[in-house]
């Protein structure tokens, strides 16, 4: 009887794991945007030497290219009234993600403090051909034009601002 016990005993294999070949990890790339949410955080705190801290940690790493550390240190020159070096920032944010209306708008508004209200407007009408939807974008061309008294290209346009 002892015999049948050992007889009916079943045998599992060997693990399947030690036969499978050990599968690589994938290499890390670098992430130009890894710090971006803790910019985003010192940022909304108004804890703006820490951000520029970070910033400018985030910057050296991507050789300067993580356009959302550019944008908000553009934010924060703005807000130290260092206008003309926030202007330069958000042109550079403008160059890098030429596709994006915000930083357009961005250069629009700058140009609007300074006076520059033919500049704006040509700015303002390339943001308008990316995103042509933008109530701000109709609404600061409309600015512009009443700053310029060109009264006849203001026109409201219900639910779509000045245009």
């Amino acid at each position: 009887m002892a015999e049948e016990r050992v007889a009916t005993r079943t045998q599992f294999p060997a693990s399947t794991e030690s036969q499978k070949p050990q599968q690589k990890k994938a290499p890390e790339f670098p992430i130009l945007e890894k710090q971006n949410w803790l910019i985003h955080l010192h940022y909304i705190r108004k804890d703006y030497e820490a951000c520029k801290a970070i910033i400018k940690e985030q910057l050296q790493e991507t050789q300067g290219l993580c356009e959302y550390a550019i944008y908000v240190q553009a934010l924060i020159f703005r807000l130290e009234g260092n206008i003309q070096e926030s202007l330069e920032l958000f042109q550079t944010c403008a160059v890098l993600s030429p596709q994006s209306a915000d930083n357009l708008k961005q250069v629009g508004e700058i140009f609007i403090s300074f006076g520059k209200n033919g500049a704006a407007i040509e700015v303002y009408n390339e943001a308008a051909k990316l995103n042509q939807k933008d109530w701000e974008i109709s609404h600061n061309l409309g600015v512009c034009y009443i700053y310029l008294k060109q009264f006849n290209k203001v026109i409201y346009r219900s639910g779509d601002g000045f245009h």
